[in-house]
């Protein structure tokens, strides 16, 4: 069947990859979830949602151009996905989101317009994409420890961590009522009990219930920038186990501890290996994936009938990039609850936790 020729609901194809179709419905669906995408997305600033929605149809219909060329060549490699790994993929999903029976499953997705059945076949791409992956793309990529250490000399500018302190506080409340000579007869006392050995919870906590001290708050590691000018020059020139004298700011008079400090530094090679070979991984990746994909749509038989909004998407996949960046930005909840994640990592993340070890390649 030829795109263009209408199928017995009516719906057109605009886009055949080798044995693989997308019709004007999945066209419409994706480009809708996609609109949806777009405007609900707290990521994306008001310039930038008005482009992206501009270029809606060429983006929808790369996205389709993509996973088509990717499931046809899974379809030639016989990849295959069983209904054991996409169930185990459903239930990683469901698990992310702390949701414990089925019913509350089905209910969290049918408040989002979907169904198990759509959401099942999300994971069964998402996982053929992994498997054709892990086959054809991964085996590309080669870090050898020779320059990882090159990238490291070669950057030393990453590596290296500001001057910082590891900081606790507490503060004499201003709201307590006190005039200003009882609030510097208060913080004369407690600096005295500082110079113990008590612990400072200990010290604070008879202040606390008089209700004038706040409990003592870690503030944890702080850099250059990080506290307002004023406490910041009352505590940086101090060394580890000194206190602060009492300092203006909000809510009251602020005392800090300086529990541990930490000067400028570089990281070394080990404590940075992980981080370089994660990143370079990366880098090497979106790389191979491009020229992977290059060498699919040469391979292949393409018959493309785009809608008028997405003509010449085959021109615009130079900027796939940028599409990506895009797509990572987007948030599709689940849930209608708060959430962190969104559908596409939850379904990512889900299918990535199952089982997806390659399958041997076909014998001819």
């Amino acid at each position: 069947m030829c795109a263009g020729v209408s199928l017995s609901q009516g719906f057109e194809i605009v886009l055949r990859v080798n044995e693989r179709i997308a019709t004007s419905l999945d066209y419409a669906r994706r480009r809708a979830e996609r609109i949806q995408a777009i405007q609900s997305s707290e990521a994306l600033s008001a310039e930038r949602k008005q482009r992206a929605l501009a270029e809606v149809g060429v983006t929808t219909m790369n996205e389709l151009f993509e996973e088509l060329l990717m499931l046809s060549r899974a379809d030639q490699l016989r990849i295959d996905v069983s209904e054991s790994e996409i169930q185990e993929a459903m239930d990683n999903t469901r698990k992310n989101y702390g949701i414990e029976s089925q019913e509350q499953f089905e209910q969290a997705l049918q408040a989002s317009n979907m169904t198990i059945e759509g959401l099942a076949a999300t994971i069964r791409r998402s996982l053929l994409v992994q498997k054709l992956m892990g086959q054809e793309v991964q085996p590309r990529i080669r870090m050898e420890e020779e320059d990882l250490r090159r990238y490291y000399h070669s950057h030393p500018e990453e590596f290296q961590e500001p001057e910082r302190l590891h900081l606790r506080e507490f503060v004499l409340l201003g709201s307590a009522g006190l005039t200003a000579n009882e609030m510097s007869s208060l913080a004369d006392e407690i600096q005295q009990q500082l110079e113990s050995e008590l612990d400072l919870d200990e010290i604070i906590a008879p202040y606390v219930e008089q209700g004038v001290s706040s409990k003592v708050v870690d503030l944890g590691w702080v850099e250059i920038g990080d506290l307002d000018r004023n406490l910041e020059e009352a505590v940086w020139s101090l060394g580890a186990g000194e206190f602060s004298q009492p300092v203006e700011g909000r809510g009251g008079r602020h005392i800090l501890l300086v529990e541990e400090r930490q000067e400028a530094r570089l990281r070394t090679f080990a404590e940075s290996e992980q981080e370089i070979r994660g990143r370079e991984g990366a880098r090497l990746m979106q790389n191979e994936m491009q020229k992977y994909m290059e060498e699919l749509e040469v391979q292949a038989y393409i018959v493309a009938n785009p809608p008028p909004e997405a003509a010449g998407f085959r021109a615009s996949l130079s900027s796939a990039s940028d599409v990506d960046d895009l797509t990572q930005a987007l948030t599709a909840p689940l849930i209608t609850e708060p959430a962190e994640e969104d559908l596409e990592t939850a379904v990512e993340e889900g299918a990535a936790d199952a089982d997806t070890t390659p399958e041997d390649p076909p014998r001819d």
